[in-house]
């Protein structure tokens, strides 16, 4: 009777082991629309051989069931990367690590500072910020002339439009020789306003350090057409009327010793936009038809319908500083080392609530200097509990300047902010 029972036993475990893998082992065809009204079907359906439901975050899933956004379902690619990236990652490796007293990054040259990421280890957290704010895989030099803004009211629609110019030139651990440009200075930003009218010409230059010293901002002030030095500590703050911190640009940017902690969770694999088809067209006559991609007829307004694809991610979670407005980011970074795009981050208030969401899109781009590597199409901020939200887009391909030999130092100086407003 015992061997019997044991028998039935055996058979009904394996039934149930049948079911579970019949249930998980229909693959979703590309091109399938992920929504609301199909999610639980697809849930139990597999991508590349993994289940969709393990596939979305929390968040996602309440983004995708709450305020009807769509993915539009693709196998997962490949990331190009630039070879010199590599070869001077492996020809520098090991050089670099972090203070453990100032959390600041020494001994970088060129490369990514860190190849050796444990996934087991919480305190790599850090390592994985650095790779992504002082490896330059994005590029050496960026310019984007111009980045649109569309500002978007959940209940009502699209609020207002505006533009800006946007570059960037990193001056250590450049790809590019020399792989530093000056002794102490990490890099420099600049961001121009060029639309609307009434704020034109305003604009702000940031130069940022390798001690983690707080940034030196320099502000043009239009009214009186001077540059003005401003508190460093702007660094957090709102950014211009948008859902956005100043430290939160193209996903992050911030110095990791500026936070109090950086704890690696471990690795999954989520949906992520690394082969984004959307391009923005800034100067067509109307709102429609400069923003074709955003479904402008239908609240909440800001929905976008884009390719994503399953993708390896470190979870990180970032503890700010006290007094910044933010009391925890939890970030996805892509486990490809040599493209840590942060795909996906959840962003909580002070007293723990989820407040915004922010997703960055990608696709590969061929930069200036002919070299490839992942950039930025636009970023979606998602103001969850005002049900706002601003997109960002990078400029089209025609007017992104990457690895642009043509900037210079010179180009990010405070006094240079007047000319370069064109």
């Amino acid at each position: 009777m015992a061997k019997q029972r044991s028998r039935i036993a055996a058979w009904v475990g394996g039934v149930a082991l049948i079911a579970s893998a019949s249930s998980h082992s229909a693959e979703i065809e590309p091109g399938t629309i992920l929504n609301a009204a199909n999610l639980d079907q697809l849930s139990a359906q597999t991508l590349d051989g993994k289940v969709l439901g393990d596939l979305l975050t929390p968040s996602q899933v309440r983004m995708i069931r709450e305020h009807g956004m769509q993915m539009r379902l693709r196998h997962t690619g490949e990331i190009k990367t630039d070879e010199r990236l590599i070869e001077a990652t492996q020809k520098y490796a090991g050089q670099a690590s972090v203070n453990p007293e100032t959390r600041v990054l020494e001994g970088h040259v060129s490369g990514m500072p860190f190849a050796d990421i444990d996934a087991n280890n919480p305190a790599d957290g850090i390592k994985v910020a650095y790779n992504f704010s002082r490896g330059s895989w994005y590029a050496d030099a960026v310019d984007y002339n111009p980045m649109v803004f569309a500002i978007i009211d959940g209940e009502k629609g699209l609020e207002r439009e505006q533009r800006w110019r946007f570059a960037r030139l990193l001056t250590a651990g450049r790809t590019a020789k020399p792989h530093k440009l000056e002794d102490d200075v990490v890099k420099y930003e600049v961001v121009l306003n060029k639309y609307p009218e009434d704020t034109r010409g305003t604009g702000v230059v940031t130069v940022s350090y390798d001690d983690a010293r707080l940034p030196d901002v320099y502000a043009y002030i239009k009214a009186v057409r001077r540059v003005r030095r401003l508190s460093s500590r702007a660094w957090a703050d709102p950014l211009s009327a948008t859902d956005l911190l100043n430290d939160e640009a193209f996903g992050m940017a911030v110095d990791p010793a500026w936070y109090a902690d950086w704890k690696l969770v471990g690795k999954r694999w989520i949906m992520a936009s690394a082969h984004s088809t959307i391009e923005v067209a800034p100067e067509a006559d109307s709102a429609e038809a400069r923003f074709p991609m955003i479904d402008l007829d239908n609240a909440p307004y800001w929905n976008i319908l884009d390719d994503w694809e399953p993708r390896e991610v470190f979870v990180v979670e970032a503890t700010p500083p006290k007094g910044h407005l933010l009391s925890k980011k939890v970030q996805y970074y892509d486990a490809d080392i040599y493209s840590p795009m942060i795909h996906w981050q959840e962003f909580y208030d002070r007293k723990g609530d989820m407040w915004r969401i922010e997703n960055c899109n990608y696709r590969p781009t061929l930069r200036q200097d002919g070299t490839w590597s992942q950039t930025v199409t636009y970023v979606p901020v998602i103001d969850l509990q005002r049900l706002h939200a601003s997109i960002v887009f990078a400029a089209p391909e025609a007017e992104s300047f990457l690895n642009d030999a043509s900037l210079e130092v010179k180009d990010f100086q405070p006094q240079a902010i007047p000319r370069l407003i064109k």
